[in-house]
């Protein structure tokens, strides 16, 4: 990673891939970058923004979810460590219900989320918060927004229905209906178009901050997949066989995408991911066996050690705290009315 010092009026935005219980890694990198910095991450990030379990993190780390607080991504550890056997609890029917059905129940999963944010709404956002989901009926993406309820008080909901929008991965979970006062939404989770939201974060940021020139991005990714899939044997593959691979192939490929793009458009001193490679954990999505959820803490902190350095310039970068905060830059402005056609404005 190139040196780069920090600039006054610097908008610091934070992106967090999807990965379902994998979200164990960023929570404990990102627990490591708010010990170094000192100051809650919602402090130093102009922007958070996040996908599927990311989307999760995002909305805990980046809103008054607990009591009018935000969660410490320490904490979001211990939620998927004591959580996830039950949101990805598998019996002797669960391959042959994945054939015809959504392989698990969102019964526990929505339990777990209500109990986890409580009544607490997405105009809580301490910092501008951007998670992403896709709606089915219009097939377009669909981003929340927290920004934008300035100007549509409408544009608000219970957290937990936001994070249980973001997280409904195809073939995992059914879609959630969320019902809006201007129109209810099919949706599913983001990682199908954006599983790593940095590009479309700095989009964003660059859409609310207009006055900003200098932009930093942050990205915590939850583990690249070392597995590979042999010509031999994906050659005969038709529905069947593609269906249980082609969610993750078609959120790891977006993810790695997204860090060309934004290693081309903001260049390396710009551009800080934080992706560790996958050695001991699985890299299923669903994998909660209590070997695994200890592999993958441990894949987290092992990163944090070896890339000590790096992460400390990081830190060094994040502590003048937001640039927003800075005379010459002020609050974020609500989204622009989006243009014809398109839906990415909500």
């Amino acid at each position: 990673m190139a040196d780069r010092i920090a600039k006054p009026g610097c908008i610091n935005v934070l992106s967090i891939d999807g990965g379902g219980i994998r979200g164990i890694i960023p929570a404990t990198i990102l627990a490591a970058v708010e010990r170094s910095v000192g100051r809650r991450l919602h402090e130093v990030f102009d922007l958070i923004s996040g996908t599927s379990t990311g989307g999760i993190i995002a909305a805990a780390i980046g809103a008054g979810a607990k009591q009018g607080q935000a969660y410490e991504p320490s904490e979001l550890v211990d939620l998927y460590v004591k959580n996830g056997p039950t949101i990805f609890r598998k019996n002797l029917l669960t391959p042959l219900r994945a054939v015809f059905m959504p392989k698990y129940s969102p019964k526990p999963l929505e339990r777990v989320l209500q109990k986890f944010f409580g009544a607490a709404e997405l105009r809580s956002a301490k910092t501008p918060l951007l998670i992403s989901s896709y709606d089915l009926e219009t097939q377009k993406p669909f981003f929340f927004k927290s920004h934008k309820i300035a100007s549509d008080a409408t544009y608000n909901w219970h957290l937990w229905r936001v994070a249980r929008s973001t997280s409904a991965a195809p073939t995992y979970f059914p879609p959630f209906r969320l019902q809006g006062d201007k129109a209810d939404y099919a949706l599913v989770d983001g990682g199908i178009y954006v599983n790593n939201p940095a590009v479309a974060a700095y989009a964003e940021a660059r859409n609310i901050y207009h006055d900003a020139t200098e932009f930093l991005v942050v990205s915590a990714g939850t583990g690249d997949r070392p597995d590979a899939i042999a010509y031999r044997k994906a050659k005969t593959w038709g529905l069947l066989g593609w269906a249980r691979l082609i969610v993750p192939v078609i959120m790891d490929s977006v993810s790695e995408a997204v860090d060309y793009e934004l290693d081309t458009i903001l260049g390396k001193a710009n551009h800080y991911r934080l992706q560790p490679e996958l050695t001991t954990a699985s890299s299923e999505m669903d994998n909660v066996s209590s070997a695994n959820l200890e592999q993958l803490q441990i894949e987290g902190q092992e990163f944090v050690q070896k890339n000590a350095e790096a992460i400390e310039q990081i830190c060094a970068l994040l502590k003048p705290g937001r640039g927003s905060d800075l005379p010459g830059i002020g609050e974020p402005v609500p989204p622009r009315p989006p243009r014809t056609g398109t839906s990415l404005d909500k």
